[in-house]
């Protein structure tokens, strides 16, 4: 095979199967991490495409960002996205999943604190609301 031949179907098979994973989505876990967290902030309108079908792809949600080599998250914005009348604990453990999580927006979600996955209750003082 000449190196020219070689080199075009490399590049054409790399661009399969990055496509392929395009329609797969953002990583799994990610994904899960979110549906999660959508049980907390639930505001139907605010995330009404977070939605679980297959192909679904949470780099592409409204609120979301992601790094567009690694398709991580890297931005989350959960301004207003929760519907309550009463103030709530976040369970930070829901963020783990996200190891290259940058910028999160929590503000104006009735947030009293947040706790882990033991319940210990943990306080941020640089938050305000």
């Amino acid at each position: 095979m000449e190196a020219k031949s070689f080199w075009v179907l490399l590049t054409t098979l790399l661009f399969i199967i990055r496509g392929w994973r395009q329609i797969e989505g953002c990583l799994e876990q990610e994904r899960i991490a979110l549906f999660q967290l959508k049980s907390f902030f639930n505001d139907p309108i605010e995330l009404k495409d977070w939605v679980d079908v297959k192909g679904s792809n949470c780099c592409q949600w409204e609120r979301v960002k992601c790094n567009i080599t690694s398709e991580r998250v890297i931005s989350l914005n959960l301004n207003h996205a929760r519907r309550s009348t009463s103030n709530g604990y976040l369970n930070v453990s829901l963020f783990l999943p996200f190891e290259e999580l940058k910028s999160l927006d929590l503000s104006n979600n009735k947030i009293e604190g947040f706790v882990d996955n033991k319940g210990s209750l943990f306080f941020i003082s640089m938050l305000t609301d």
